[in-house]
């Protein structure tokens, strides 16, 4: 009977710190996803890139996530930095608008030479969140953003090359609250066209797989082969926790071929294609409480984006008993009228 007791204690006040959290029922905003800009304007292809940044002003999305690549690259700093410089300039009007652009390094970006690559990149990039882990402050970040926690992975770190800081990972995700969790990076998990990628430690990767399903993320967002490619990862036949490899370096580097064939190390997931297009575009989120809505925007003409493949889920909120998307005073009652009860029904 006691042991009962300590338990709905410990329930009621998990319940209540819950309910002062804020109600997601009501939060609508967006944001984009893309990488993959090289090309040949010193180093970056300012003519997709400039369409881009348009779409990101007038979609009015809240940030950007770009998971690298953004330049060609080069081992010399002054010339990295004025290749970066150009894709910053490319995008003045994503940052006049005042909409967050969180970028992390490809492997063009980093050229090789961590030493000069990341004295580049932190002269750029100054404003990037610095709570990553030693060694990658200003290179792999987390960001809490509304009802959302968003975290990049730098995967290029010396020593540490197509891995994650999966320790740092935990903690942080042990640490979130929030009912959405977006995760990016240059490298596909799963490997599609490129032959390095994170399945390079097999091992590793998987416990960055799971990491994600953990922590209640449900998309990672990649680049690295150049074209929009939807995968739904699976392990155990339930949809409901299926995490969607997202690569969509489309936004300028030169356009892929791709077999079709995920033939990397699976270990024991199955990567099941949703969709694939070889055109340029970005990924549309838009999160509406509990609901998240991706939809691929691809480029049909000149500076002209239609809407293609489609994915929604929900996401799990603790404490939300009457999976209203708020928790609240409904929830207490509930709570209360099945207090004396062995469980909730």
């Amino acid at each position: 009977m006691k042991k009962r007791s300590t338990v709905r204690f410990v329930y009621v006040v998990f319940f209540l710190v819950a309910l002062s959290s804020t109600s997601f029922a009501e939060t609508s905003w967006k944001f984009i996803a893309t990488c993959d800009s090289r090309g040949s304007d010193n180093g970056v292809n300012t003519v997709i890139l400039g369409e881009l940044a348009t779409e990101m002003v007038n979609q009015e999305v809240d940030f950007v996530l770009f998971a690298g690549d953004l330049v060609t690259g080069s081992p010399n700093q002054a010339v990295l930095e004025s290749q970066l410089t150009t894709w910053r300039d490319t995008m003045a009007a994503v940052y006049d608008a005042n909409i967050a652009v969180y970028c992390v390094r490809g492997n063009h970006d980093c050229s090789g030479d961590n030493g000069v690559s990341i004295a580049a990149w932190n002269n750029i990039f100054p404003e990037l969140p610095d709570n990553g882990p030693a060694g990658e402050v200003n290179l792999t970040y987390s960001v809490a953003h509304k009802n959302a926690f968003i975290v990049g992975f730098d995967q290029y770190i010396d020593g540490q090359r197509h891995r994650v800081n999966q320790t740092w990972f935990d903690e942080q995700s042990a640490a979130n609250s929030n009912p959405h969790v977006f995760v990016f990076g240059h490298e596909p998990a799963f490997k599609a066209k490129h032959l390095d990628c994170l399945d390079d430690y097999p091992t590793e990767r998987d416990k960055f797989w799971f990491g994600i399903e953990r922590a209640g993320g449900r998309a990672y967002f990649c680049g690295h082969d150049h074209f929009y490619d939807h995968a739904r990862v699976d392990n155990d036949d339930e949809p409901n926790n299926d995490i969607h490899q997202y690569i969509v370096g489309t936004a300028g580097a030169p356009l892929y071929d791709w077999l079709g064939n995920y033939d990397g190390d699976n270990s024991y997931y199955v990567v099941e294609n949703v969709d694939h297009v070889k055109q340029y575009g970005y990924v549309l989120c838009e999160v509406e409480g509990l609901s998240a809505t991706l939809t691929w925007m691809e480029r049909i003409d000149v500076e002209t984006y239609t809407a293609g493949d489609v994915w929604s889920y929900t996401a799990a909120l603790a404490g939300d008993i009457n999976g209203d998307g708020v928790v609240n005073f409904k929830d207490l009652a509930i709570l209360g009228n099945n207090w004396l009860k062995t469980k909730l029904e």
